[in-house]
């Protein structure tokens, strides 16, 4: 018997500035409408409204790109990647990630934008979903906001619906195993180290992912190894869900 394979290649869509008027999140699970302690919100990521506030803010300081497996030179770039790389992937649903504190209860993006969080991989069936484009930006960065935005994210993931979340199994956190800074502020949560992913990343040309370079038969850039941490639902219930309440309400 033949055999036949219609799958195509997406094609890129490149994206100057993003169109405005209502915006599909395109997710495969549910969409809160907002995740919020006292000092910090996570509203789902509207390109019109949120990507020239962020990126103003990201360009400032060019050292954030340095354990990114991306390459973001300037604005079309940026809008034309988390278009087509994230937006447009079902099981990817980004946040981004406001100040409370700023600019009138966050009212005003410009001054209370502090970052982009995201799941990654969802999986409804198992029950597990991965955090990810963890960005927390420079002037809001050894603060509050990142516990609260990745505590915010696990609340919702692995609290029950009883208690306002989706009551999944299984959080997982990926990081460049040479970021430490990533991979302690998992950690601090209440993630585990699962282990290592050798080669886990093909990196754009130019990015140093801390690895030899590969036999030259095998593709462009180099590669990049990524430590895996997770958080399952036992552990939630067995005391992270407190140690995750104190984190985010800790001064």
């Amino acid at each position: 018997m033949s055999i036949i394979n219609t799958y195509k290649l997406p094609v890129l869509q490149e994206v100057t500035e993003p169109a405005p008027g209502p915006f599909d999140v395109y997710f495969i699970g549910s969409v809160p409408e907002r995740l919020e302690s006292p000092r910090v919100r996570l509203v789902p990521y509207v390109p019109s409204v949120h990507s020239k506030a962020f990126f103003n803010e990201y360009q400032k300081s060019p050292e954030i790109e340095k354990y990114l497996p991306l390459v973001w030179s300037d604005y079309p770039t940026f809008v034309t990647w988390v278009q087509n790389y994230i937006l447009s992937d079902p099981k990817t649903l980004l946040f981004s990630i406001i100040d409370r504190t700023k600019g009138s209860d966050g009212e005003n993006i410009e001054e209370s934008i502090a970052g982009m969080i995201g799941y990654f991989n969802c999986d409804p069936h198992n029950l597990s979903v991965e955090i990810g484009a963890v960005i927390v930006l420079p002037r809001a960065q050894r603060t509050f906001v990142s516990s609260n935005a990745i505590g915010l994210m696990l609340k919702y993931a692995l609290d029950l619906p009883t208690d306002g979340g989706i009551g999944y199994r299984r959080v997982t956190w990926t990081a460049n195993s040479n970021n430490k800074a990533s991979i302690r502020a998992a950690e601090r949560m209440g993630l585990k180290i699962e282990g290592e992913m050798r080669w886990a990343w093909v990196l754009p040309e130019g990015k140093d992912g801390g690895l030899p370079p590969v036999d030259g038969r095998r593709g462009e850039g180099q590669g990049r190894n990524s430590a895996l941490l997770s958080l399952c639902w036992d552990d939630w219930e067995a005391g992270v869900k407190e140690h995750v309440e104190k984190m985010i309400e800790r001064v």
